[in-house]
Order: structure tokens, then C-alpha cells, then sequence
């Protein structure tokens, strides 16, 4: 009875400590319409077909903006990645270079070439006995380790050469990511500006304060004179005293 009251108590912690899932609303009642589904019915409701033209330009300039951010995160993620595989590269680069101080190794690269050559001539073109082309053999296996000795250094060096022009490359692709993504922000300014004129709205308090968009180094998204519920509810406010208006004329 006691062990069958502690698995109890062992379940009911189990059950208070897993994540309830996320509260739904309420059968019959509608969700709440998000910003966006807000702002373009707003923008619909205005009937201005260059308001509504105004938009889609917006939403295309959006769009390929998100698509630079993408690249943007791609690029860096790649950078990191470079700048850690160099750091290791020319750790091990100092490692091999210490063990051949003078350059001995890499000095011996070309006569040991040469004896290969030869040896593997010797084999092809040459009757021998088995004991001496098994000497042969021994031998020039002796001479491939000798050299995959003296290549380290050089592949490394290789490597690292390859791994600076990636980096170049990640580097030169961000500055002109980001200079684009400068550029798209002044143009969705322009435009927004355009869009409040058409609507007949003020910038709020908040966004007169905001400093002109300047380059910087983590691209955020766009909010420099973006449309928030403030404006929106100025748009449907002044419709509606045009909406009085007009019946009190009548």
C-alpha cells in the first residue's frame, strides 16, 4: 500500500512539472487579427488603389530584404566556421614546422622523387629476382612515408592560403549584403512616407525621435517609419468623422 501511495506522488510530480500546452481560445470566439491583417485592411478600406499599389511595392522591397538578411546568417555562420578551421590549420602549421626547424624534409622532397622514379622504373622495365623487387618495393613505401612527411607542411600552407581567400570572400559578401540592406531601408523610408501622405497621417512622437538609419552591423528589421496600431487607429478614426460628416450633410 505504501509503495502504491509513493508511485502516486511520483506521478502527481511528473504531471505538475510537464509543459501544459498553449491555451486555446474559447469555441465561437474569433482569434485576434495580427498586425499585418490589420494594417491591409486598413489599407483596403482606404479604396486609394495608389495606397494599395504603395503596399505591394513595400511587401516586394520586405521580401527581398528578408532574403539578404537569410544570406546575412548564411555568411556568417560560414565565417565563424572559416575563422575557427584557420586558427586550427595554423596551429597544427606551427606543430610540423617545429618538428622541421632547418627544412630538411622539404629540401629531400625533389631527390626523393627522383629515387621513386627510378626504383619504380627499375620494377617495370627490369628482370629481377622476388627477393629484390620485394626490396624494392619496402624501399620505395619507405620513400611515400618519408614524403607524406615532408607534404604536411606544404599542405597545410596550401590550406591555410585557401582558407584566407574563403574568409575574403564571406567578408567582401557581407559588407555588400549589409550595404544593400542600407539601401532598401532608405527606399521603404521613401516610401512610407509616401504611404502617410496618401493616408493622411502623422510619424508618431516616437519615430520623429528615431535617428536616421544608419549602417550597423546587426541588421534588425525595418521599424524606422513603419505603420504601427497608433496610425491605424487615426486612419479608422477619421474615416469615421468623414463617415458623420456625410450623414450629417445628408
Amino acid at each position: 500500500m505504501q509503495n502504491a501511495t509513493a508511485a502516486e506522488k511520483v506521478g502527481d510530480v511528473k504531471a505538475r512539472a510537464a509543459p501544459r500546452p498553449p491555451a486555446k481560445p474559447p469555441t465561437g470566439q474569433p482569434e485576434r487579427p495580427s498586425f499585418n491583417q490589420i494594417l491591409n485592411n486598413a489599407i483596403k478600406e482606404s479604396g486609394n488603389p495608389e495606397v494599395i499599389k504603395l503596399k505591394e511595392e513595400i511587401d516586394a522591397i520586405k521580401k527581398v530584404r528578408g532574403d539578404l538578411i537569410t544570406k546575412i546568417k548564411e555568411n556568417r555562420r560560414r565565417l565563424n566556421y572559416k575563422e575557427a578551421e584557420s586558427v586550427a590549420i595554423g596551429r597544427l602549421l606551427e606543430i610540423e614546422k617545429g618538428k622541421d626547424k632547418d627544412g630538411q624534409k622539404r629540401k629531400r622532397i625533389g631527390f626523393l622523387k627522383r629515387l621513386k622514379n627510378k626504383m619504380e622504373f627499375k620494377i617495370s622495365t627490369e628482370a629481377s629476382s622476388l627477393a629484390v623487387e620485394k626490396d624494392l618495393v619496402r624501399k620505395i613505401e619507405e620513400i611515400n612515408k618519408e614524403l607524406s612527411e615532408a607534404y604536411k607542411v606544404i599542405r597545410l600552407e596550401r590550406k591555410s592560403e585557401f582558407v584566407k581567400k574563403d574568409i575574403e570572400e564571406c567578408t567582401t559578401g557581407l559588407k555588400q549584403f549589409e550595404a544593400q540592406i542600407v539601401e532598401h531601408d532608405k527606399k521603404l523610408d521613401e516610401l512610407y512616407d509616401k504611404l502617410r501622405k496618401l493616408l493622411g497621417i502623422e510619424r508618431s512622437a516616437r519615430q520623429k525621435e528615431m535617428p536616421v538609419a544608419k549602417p550597423r552591423k546587426k541588421i534588425q528589421h525595418h521599424e524606422t517609419q513603419g505603420i504601427n496600431l497608433e496610425d491605424i487607429v487615426v486612419i479608422k478614426k477619421r474615416k469615421k468623422e468623414e463617415v458623420s460628416d456625410e450623414e450629417g450633410g445628408a
